[in-house]
């Protein structure tokens, strides 16, 4: 294992994390001055990431205490002093109720029981243990583990489940690093998880799948397979006539095909192009009209019978399809099957304020929306935007949104959240590792406190700093909570929480925590988020010479390739310059 391959923050302090329970009789000294009595017991047939929570545990201890605790294999007697790792032949069978991802800690006795499935549960109880130990994994790079050479585990007994069965921030930070997105509790697709992690939610494809199904090249022999606009049938990029019954066969065996070749995956998308072109022909129409007079009624029609042929061979695949755009409305008089997974796409809305509470009439709109579908299915996936495609790193003021709606999406009955952020290359979005570390705690347990979550991660990756950057985020978080205002996933660096006054107080915060940074680490991630202010004075007064070439050569030092969604740095530097000389 690769777990030292980051850099490591150990912090020393005199007390634990968990001194409030120190006094208590029933707690367990499972470290007395650096030495300990305890084994870690693993079944002789634990799996790949119970095997990996077991090193964890052991590697973390060490390097808290200096103590050494060996790993062993059930087929011996249970030693008295214990932690037991995974289901064994000396231990209960895992609760089934606990699902993949759910896990039980709990002390019985001298010895210490973290028991969930093989797949990931396990594996989550001993990140667990570790985080109420005082352990944190704030970024890939940044790991704070107190120093301790007395560990005490107060009495345990949890029993805990996911809010959500699947959970993914896409970040290029959050899932470029597979320990980091493993300690973080992701198991979404783009996670660079693998056996040892205990795997993940696999797509395939991921999304926008139309022309896989029945592709561009069918239209010269079968333009009846493509839409009717404006009274001719149309190819290019566009939607598929879904009420002709050979593009239904053409597409169930597709979908077939695709299980032949990845049979790991769990989810099989079979979800509309990246644009309307809807079909209008007669027959599309009348079976819009059956379901509500909705394109997502004639969407979902064709998409359940897709489900229902791989259902009877494939009874364990999911087929996902998209509420997205045109589809957002819910039909009536059809419900989703139990293996169809919608994707629920709030792509329109403002981002400004929690949902339930914004004005914009797009927002009012989507709240419905989602009250509708939630009524007629209780396996809805939520596609969440994070950023502004247009200005990858402009400050993006969300976090008092997502929260609330993370809240949200689990009344509605969600049982998946994808948090879409700057993907490329490199990253360097607007607070994608804050972002992405909130989002993770969110994904498990949307009541934690959020705010809370905010201070300890900026206290933990910006040191001394964090107190000149907090007051920069509460700053634009309170320009942005203007109920009268709002923005939007493409709003331009000119949006009113980047007002002057805005702006020039961020100058004299991000100089107070520059003074203040007091190590390589903080210093760097400082540097890395002025970079979001940085390209706001840039877009808002454009202009070549240093000031823009310093800013460039930052980017790309910081391994940055996209500061819009598509476009490499290269490209937007030739654009720029080209406005900024117009100008």
């Amino acid at each position: 294992m690769s777990n030292m391959s980051y850099r490591t923050f150990i912090h020393i302090t005199v007390s634990t994390i968990l001194a409030a329970a120190a006094c208590c009789s029933a707690a367990i000294t499972l470290v007395n001055q650096g030495q300990s009595p305890y084994s870690i017991v693993l079944s002789a047939q634990a799996s790949a990431s119970e095997k990996r929570g077991a090193a964890e545990l052991a590697m973390h201890i060490r390097q808290m205490s200096g103590a050494q605790l060996p790993i062993v294999t059930d087929d011996g007697p249970l030693p008295e002093a214990a932690v037991i790792v995974g289901a064994n032949r000396h231990t209960e069978p895992a609760d089934a109720g606990l699902g993949p991802d759910g896990f039980r800690l709990y002390t019985r006795d001298r010895r210490i029981f973290i028991v969930g499935s093989r797949v990931r549960g396990t594996m989550y109880g001993c990140t667990e243990l570790l985080e109420r130990l005082g352990v944190r994994w704030y970024t890939p790079k940044v790991t704070f583990i107190p120093r301790k050479a007395t560990i005490e585990v107060p009495e345990l007994d949890l029993r805990q489940i996911p809010a959500f069965e699947y959970r993914e921030a896409f970040f290029t930070e959050a899932f470029g690093d597979k320990d980091w997105a493993a300690r973080m509790r992701f198991n979404g697709n783009s996670c660079r998880l693998d056996e040892s992690t205990g795997g993940k939610i696999t797509y395939h494809p991921f999304v926008h799948s139309f022309d896989d199904l029945i592709p561009p090249s069918l239209y010269k022999e079968h333009p009846e397979y493509f839409p009717l606009i404006k009274g001719k049938r149309a190819d290019g990029y566009r939607q598929r006539c879904l009420s002709n019954p050979d593009v239904l066969k053409l597409a169930i065996d597709k979908v077939r095909q695709w299980i032949r070749e990845r049979p790991a995956a769990t989810i099989y998308s079979v979800s509309q192009n990246d644009c309307y072109e809807t079909c209008e022909c007669d027959a599309c129409k009348q079976i819009m009209d059956r379901y509500g007079g909705v394109h997502s009624g004639l969407y979902l029609w064709f998409v359940n019978q897709i489900a229902e042929a791989i259902e009877k061979d494939h009874p364990d695949k999911l087929i996902d399809t998209l509420a997205y755009q045109f589809t957002e409305a819910a039909p009536t008089g059809i419900v989703p099957r139990k293996n169809v997974r919608i994707r629920l796409c709030p792509i329109s809305v403002c981002e400004a304020h929690p949902y339930e509470k914004c004005s914009h009439p797009n927002t009012v709109r989507f709240v419905k929306n989602l009250a509708a579908w939630a009524k007629i299915t209780d396996t809805l996936y939520i596609w969440h935007y994070n950023t502004n495609f247009a200005n990858y790193l402009m400050p993006f003021p969300d976090f008092e949104e997502f929260p609330a709606d993370t809240r949200l999406y689990q009344r509605s009955g969600v049982k998946g959240i994808f948090f879409q952020g700057a993907y490329a290359a490199g990253g360097g979005g607007s607070d994608a590792e804050l972002r992405s570390y909130v989002m993770s705690r969110l994904l498990w347990d949307p009541s934690a406190d959020s705010d809370a979550l905010v201070t300890e991660w900026m206290k933990g990756v910006y040191g001394a700093a964090w107190q000149p950057m907090r007051q920069w985020f509460d700053r634009l978080h309170e320009k942005a909570r203007n109920p009268e205002k709002h923005f939007f996933i493409y709003s331009p660096p000119t949006v009113h929480y980047l007002s002057p006054d805005v702006v020039a107080a961020g100058d004299g915060f991000f100089d107070q925590a520059q003074k203040l940074a007091d190590s390589d680490l903080a210093r760097e991630y400082v540097a890395k988020s002025r970079l979001w202010l940085r390209y706001v004075k840039l877009s808002q007064s454009p202009a070549v010479g240093p000031e823009l070439d310093a800013f460039l050569a930052d980017v790309r030092g910081f391994g940055i390739t996209q500061l819009r969604e598509g476009q490499p740095v290269d490209r937007w530097e030739a654009e720029y310059r080209r406005r900024a000389e117009r100008k």
